[in-house]
């Protein structure tokens, strides 16, 4: 009977033994799968655009540049708009114009 129960806890030692290495080489596995990742996010981040190299009055320069850029372009319109108004009127006048002009 004694020897049966030693066999048994042999047999359970074994199995403890098994499960044991079988941890070590999941938890080696799972080490090395996290250092890969590490590696490969280092990778994409360096693959990024990094926003840091436009410092902040870099930013608020370009802004600025832009809303001048608008208000030049609203400008240009008005007075494309006035120049056209002027076109139309000096057409409009030679019409009747020169019926008065070699008077």
């Amino acid at each position: 009977m004694k020897d049966k129960q030693l066999e048994n806890k042999d047999s359970q030692i074994s199995q403890m033994h098994k499960l044991l290495d079988q941890q070590q080489r999941l938890a080696l596995q799972d080490k090395k799968l996290l250092e890969e990742y590490k590696e490969e996010i280092k990778e994409l981040k360096s693959l990024e655009v990094p926003l840091s190299d436009k410092n902040e009055m870099d930013l608020i320069n370009d802004r600025e540049q832009i809303e001048r850029l608008k208000a030049e372009v609203v400008f240009f319109k008005k007075e494309l708009s006035k120049i056209a108004e002027q076109h139309e009127v000096k057409r409009h006048s030679k019409k009747w114009w020169h019926f008065f002009g070699d008077n």
